[in-house]
Formats: structure tokens, C-alpha cells, sequence
């Protein structure tokens, strides 16, 4: 047994290329179901994609490198042992609530593409919608119940053909379009590189001095045109799952800004050239949020006289849908099943199936779906509901990302001697930019959109908030009324799962 354990010791480490990790980084981020909201601002929404990318994405990918090769357990175990176990559960489950929340928006744009191939006017059908999501998703939910194995078969070539395909489709698309000498829908002139919001944010102040009106109307209904940025955060988001990998680099402090740098300019150029193409053929005042790509499609396939292809188009964005949706449909809960086997859930929460799947817990995510897939049809427009869907799950995030940022400045200040494969330098000022870019977007996030919502603004922010206090309550009422008995994983087990790596006794690259 020694001479096994020796060998087992003395196994050669391998690792893996950053060019690999700056790709996984593009798989996690990368979709083209939030590029309408974008659409809408034509050139300017070069400027909107670049600014979140600069001062939100590339500070949580570097904090996360750092926290990722010190600690084990992702983003619960930094904020527990920065925080505490409580805190730690909340921001798991908070993570969990998050995709639940995302699921009706992203579903949302899979049921508006589906009615576009064949009644566009369902496309903008709250009824039709909510029946939609909740039958996509209840499969998901049987499929995903059969175990990973099964989902992984899946997943892959969904994201290929529904992603990849599709952006590189509009892209070229695009191109041939301005070949051929046709009209854009949006204004291409050097000036709309500013985004006309800014420019119109200063006429507006400037005639609010000049008539004396309220500036504080004035700016809230100028930044209101500026609202949509928010959705590019979310678009940002995830990114801090992958930096756990940097530990499986052979020079994480030289390799990982290398795989960063690269996985930002491979996702602004996924994001930027297809939104541009939407905006070429799709004004900005009809573009719809669920609907907008399928609407480019159409409209470039109709004045090239191949109307037939836009269905086909539309299953593949209907594929890639399914597949981020199966693509996370078991992978939060899973997460936060082991959590909950701690102590925090009770045994019915625990329960799993032969194939080792967290069942009642997907089950319970799966009703909470079908709930909210009712804001389809209490919300009386289409782009609204899934507006409101995208912002809360986009609020949800940004709170996430903010005890990230505050466990990194922590965990440098009261764990300096636990050894950190990658160790930023700077870390207080990006995670002050973090922070800062963070806590805007959540302002902004509360805020409706000019473009698509007539809700008032208080009614509005009221939502919104009490989603967060509803969704943010149970884990802290699970936490008061915990058992000793809940409690069916070993302790030293749970403690490994947020342990710096040092002091695990496997010191092999993480799964």
C-alpha cells in the first residue's frame, strides 16, 4: 500500500494550455440571445459592449484567478471563509435562484423564435410564451434527471449549432448586405460611434438649465435610454467558474492574463459584428428583445429572396437555447445539494434518484420556472416580461459578484499566508473598479428601460426589489431553523469544500 501511495505522490502533474482556458472562458460566456437589446443603439453599441467588458468583466476574471487557485469551492467557498458559513449558503443559494430566474428569459427567446417561423404575431402572445417555456423546460428537467452523462451528450453540439452557427450565419450576413450596396437600418455614420443616449443625455441637461425644469427628472429620464447596458453584465457573467482551472496551468501568474485577455476579445467579437448585423436590417423601434434575431433573419432572407431558409435559422437558435438551458439546468443545484447536505436542507430537499441526480430540488426549480413564466402573461408586453426576467436575474448576479469582490480585499488581509497560485497585483484597485462598476449597474438595473417599458418607475424598482427580498429570504430562514440531524456529509468533508488548497491532501489539478 505504501509503494502504491508513493507512486500515486510521484504521478507526473499535467496540466493544460491557457489557450484552452481563454476558450472555456468563451463557451461559459458567449450567447447571441441578449445581442437585441444592443441592436437597438447600432454603432454606439461598440462603446456599451467594451465598457463592461473593461471595467466589469476583466476585474471579476482576474479577482477570480486569484481566488480560484487559493480556495476550494468556487465562489461559496471564498465567501465562507471570508464571511462565514451563512453567508457562504446565501450566496450559493443566491446563485442557484439566479438561473431559475434566467430560465423564463432565455426560454422567452427560444418561444418568441419558435412563433416567429410561423405567426409572428405570437411572438409578442404572453399566453403562448408561458405554455412554450414551461413545456421546454419540464423536458429539460426529465432529461436532466437522467444524469450528466446524459446532458453532456447534449450540450455540445447544442451550443455549436445553436451559437456558434447562428452568430457566424448573421455575421456574413451582414457583410453581404453592405456588399450589395443596400440601406442600414441604423445611422453608420463616424458620429453614432458615441452612442446617441450620451449625446442626448447632454441636450436634455442642458434644457433643463435653460427652462429651468427639475435636472433631477431630466437625468433620470436621460439615463433611462441607458438602461439596456445592464444586460450586457449579465452577458459578462459566469466567467469566475472557469477561473477555478487556473490552478491547472503550468505558470497560472504568467498564462492566466494571457488566457483572460484572449477570451475578452474572442467574446466582444462574438457579441459586437452579429448585433451590428441586427441593426442593420431591424430599426431600432421595432426591434423586439425576444424576438430580434429571428427578425434579422427574416428580414435578410426575405430581401434575398430565400424566405425558406429563416425557419431553419430559427431551429438552430431554438437548439441553442435548450442547450444552455440543459447546460445549467443540474449544474447550480448540484452544487448547492452539497451545501445542503451540510445541515442547511432538510431531507426532502436531499433526496436523489438512482442516477444520483438532486431530483426534488430540480423538481422545485422547475415549478419556480413555471411560476414565473406566468410574468408573460400578467405583464401585458412580451419584451417587458422578459426585460423584467432578465433585470432581476441580472441583479441577482451583480450581489453575487459583490461579495466577491469584498471577499478577495478580506481573504488578502486575513489569510495573507495561504498560498495563491495566481496573485494579482492591484487587487484592492480592481476590485475598487469592480465594485464600482457592480454597484452602477445594480442603480441602472433598477431603473425601466425607455426603449420598451412605459411601467413607472416606482412600481417598477418595487418589483424588482421585492423579487430579491423573496428570493434572498430562504436561506437565511433555513439557516435559523437548521437541525443537527439534516446533516448526512462528514464535517471535515464540507470544511475541505471550502479549504485553501494547501491544506487539502490531493494537491492535484481540480476537477
Amino acid at each position: 500500500m505504501a509503494t502504491d501511495k508513493n507512486t500515486r505522490n510521484t504521478k507526473k502533474r499535467t496540466y493544460i494550455t491557457w489557450l484552452t482556458i481563454a476558450f472555456m472562458m468563451v463557451a461559459a460566456v458567449a450567447s447571441i440571445r441578449s445581442l437585441p437589446a444592443m441592436a437597438v443603439y447600432g454603432l454606439g453599441s461598440i462603446m456599451l459592449f467594451l465598457i463592461p467588458a473593461v471595467v466589469f468583466f476583466i476585474p471579476v476574471a482576474l479577482v477570480a484567478s486569484e481566488l480560484g487557485t487559493g480556495w476550494n469551492g468556487g465562489i461559496y467557498g471564498w465567501v465562507k471563509q471570508a464571511y462565514g458559513e451563512r453567508l457562504g449558503f446565501f450566496v450559493i443559494w443566491f446563485l442557484w435562484i439566479e438561473v431559475v430566474v434566467w430560465y423564463p428569459s432565455v426560454l422567452g427567446f427560444a418561444a418568441s423564435t419558435l412563433a416567429y417561423m410561423f405567426n409572428p404575431d405570437l411572438a409578442n402572445n404572453g399566453i403562448f410564451t408561458c405554455i412554450i417555456i414551461i413545456v421546454f423546460y419540464w423536458a429539460s428537467t426529465l432529461l436532466a434527471m437522467r444524469g450528466f452523462d446524459t446532458i453532456s451528450k447534449f450540450t455540445k453540439w447544442f451550443m455549436l449549432l445553436g451559437t456558434a452557427l447562428p452568430a457566424a450565419c448573421l455575421v456574413i450576413l451582414g457583410i453581404i448586405w453592405l456588399l450589395m450596396g443596400n440601406p442600414s437600418a441604423a445611422d453608420m455614420s463616424w458620429s453614432a460611434l458615441i452612442p446617441s443616449v450620451f449625446r442626448e443625455h447632454g441636450q436634455t441637461l442642458a434644457g433643463a438649465h435653460h427652462l429651468h425644469q427639475d435636472y433631477w427628472k431630466a437625468f433620470t429620464g436621460s439615463i433611462a435610454g441607458l438602461v439596456l447596458i445592464v444586460s450586457n453584465f449579465l452577458a459578462y457573467a459566469g466567467i469566475e467558474m472557469n477561473a477555478i482551472h487556473a490552478r491547472e496551468l503550468k505558470n497560472p501568474q504568467r498564462e492566466m492574463p494571457r488566457a483572460i485577455l484572449l477570451a475578452v476579445i474572442m467574446i466582444v467579437l462574438i457579441f459586437i459584428p452579429p448585433t451590428l448585423s441586427i441593426s442593420l436590417v431591424v430599426p431600432a423601434d421595432s426591434t423586439s428583445l425576444t424576438a430580434g434575431v429571428i427578425q434579422a433573419y427574416a428580414a435578410f432572407f426575405n430581401a434575398f429572396d430565400i424566405a425558406w431558409v429563416t425557419p431553419v435559422l430559427g431551429i438552430l437558435l431554438i437548439i441553442g437555447a435548450l442547450g444552455g438551458v440543459l447546460g445549467w439546468t443540474a449544474g447550480p443545484s448540484k452544487g448547492l445539494l452539497f451545501v445542503g447536505k451540510s445541515g442547511m436542507f432538510p431531507p426532502i430537499l436531499q433526496k436523489v434518484n438512482k442516477n444520483g441526480v438532486q431530483q426534488n430540488i430540480l423538481i422545485l426549480q422547475a415549478i419556480l420556472v413555471t411560476i414565473l413564466s406566468t410574468a408573460y402573461v400578467f405583464i401585458d408586453n412580451v419584451s417587458d416580461a422578459f426585460w423584467m426576467l432578465s433585470a432581476m436575474a441580472a441583479l441577482m448576479y451583480l450581489i453575487i459578484y459583490i461579495f466577491m469582490f469584498m471577499s478577495a480585499i478580506k481573504l488578502r488581509k486575513t489569510q495573507p499566508d495561504v498560498k495563491r497560485g495566481f496573485i494579482l497585483k492591484g487587487l484592492h484597485f480592481w476590485c475598487g473598479l469592480g465594485l464600482a462598476a457592480t454597484v452602477l449597474a445594480i442603480v441602472f438595473g433598477l431603473i425601466p428601460p425607455s426603449q420598451f417599458s412605459n411601467m413607472p418607475v416606482l412600481e417598477y424598482i418595487g418589483i424588482l426589489v421585492a423579487g430579491l427580498v423573496l428570493t434572498g429570504a430562504p436561506p437565511f430562514i433555513f439557516y435559523a431553523v437548521r437541525k443537527p440531524d439534516w446533516a448526512v456529509t462528514p464535517k471535515e468533508e464540507t470544511e475541505a469544500y471550502s479549504a485553501p488548497y494547501q491544506n487539502l491532501k490531493d494537491d492535484t489539478p481540480a476537477d
